[in-house]
């Protein structure tokens, strides 16, 4: 099952680089693809989340207010780091470094540099909705592109290194 789906996604990814070949990488291309993908799954996951599933108004967990966006902003999160690390690994810098104890380093990388960006994306997301009015799913598009930007750099140059 694992490898059809590699197959299916390298498929894919082969498919369309030969439009995108003149101006992008291979490395550069992939991550957005796949980073695409995953994005679109957070993304949905954020929307689904707080549109159908928590009340607008918020919870009150332990006594503390968090608003309805946050805790699916952070649901979201949780859900696709493992998708974010499987694709990137796989799809997007395959010539990093391999094996057990190369991965854990890679996967702990991974989980700062998401983590960063969970934090960028929370004050991008409540900036635009507090001082800018903005509905909350467009903030979050919004935000996400900004870090995504960023965090191509990071993983590239911090997480999937090659030494």
């Amino acid at each position: 099952m694992v490898l059809q789906l590699n197959r299916g996604i390298e498929s894919f990814l082969q498919l369309f680089y030969p439009i995108f070949k003149k101006w992008l990488a291979y490395d550069v291309y992939a991550y957005l693809a796949v980073g695409a993908i995953n994005t679109a799954l957070n993304i949905l996951l954020f929307a689904v989340l707080y549109e159908m599933v928590l009340p607008k108004e918020g919870l009150f967990l332990a006594g503390f207010y968090i608003a309805s966006y946050t805790i699916a902003l952070l649901l979201a999160f949780f859900i696709t780091i493992p998708t974010g690390f499987w694709l990137s690994k796989n799809f997007a810098f395959r010539s990093a470094s391999t094996g057990a104890k190369k991965t854990g380093k890679q996967l702990f990388k991974y989980i700062l540099v998401v983590g960063q960006g969970l934090g960028s994306d929370y004050l991008i997301l409540k900036g635009l909705i507090l001082f800018l009015s903005m509905e909350p799913t467009l903030a979050k598009i919004f935000s996400t592109m900004i870090v995504l930007t960023v965090n191509f750099l990071l993983q590239k140059y911090f997480t999937f290194k090659n030494a």
